[in-house]
């Protein structure tokens, strides 16, 4: 979800499910792509009340439209994309650049890596001073061109590409955790 697309949803978002916010329900980003309410311990939160207060319906919705542009950029500072939403946007890239593209193997560099700009999962090629820090499908062996794309399509299918995902960017999504802690935390 972009700041565009979570300004819509806002803006579509009934009176009831704002009044639901003003009564301590918490806004949640469901699957990347839609608003629903929840509790504020559930993951994937991108407001809760908390210390702030509001007078009305509107003047909730107002506060939120106005600054749904920070708020979408500091949620996908510290959640992660869904795992649905990441391969529907991998699996059209693919679809674009063609499997082998995304693959390392011996005797062969993928010419493609992958990143995560907020909430859209993008591509660098070899000349982008980033490239060397993105991820791909990387396989010990080589394999024969026809096999390639049915290797990508597993990546992708069974969460291995998404698990990739995660992991290089588990420091980034842990860092709440870390803004927590203090000096009695370091043993």
């Amino acid at each position: 979800m972009n700041a565009d697309q979570f300004k819509q949803a806002l803006k579509e978002f009934s009176d009831e499910d704002y009044q639901e916010i003003l009564e301590g329900a918490a806004l949640i980003i469901f699957e990347d792509k839609s608003l629903t309410l929840g509790k504020s311990q559930q993951a994937y939160v991108i407001f809760e009340l908390g210390e702030e207060s509001f007078d009305s319906i509107d003047a909730l919705k107002t506060s939120l439209i106005g600054r749904a542009e920070d708020l979408i950029q500091e949620y996908y500072q510290h959640n992660p994309l869904s795992k649905m939403y990441f391969n529907n946007q991998l699996t059209q890239l693919i679809k674009q650049h063609g499997a082998a593209a995304f693959v390392t193997m011996p005797g062969q560099e993928a010419s493609v890596k992958l990143f995560v700009n907020e909430s859209e999962v993008v591509i660098e090629t070899a000349e982008s001073p980033r490239f060397k820090y993105g991820f791909c499908l990387v396989l010990s062996e080589k394999v024969l061109p026809q096999a390639i794309e049915n290797k990508v399509k597993n990546w992708v299918s069974s969460g291995s590409a998404y698990d990739d995902y995660i992991s290089v960017n588990v420091c980034r999504f842990s860092s709440t955790d870390m803004e927590n802690l203090d000096d009695s935390d370091y043993v």
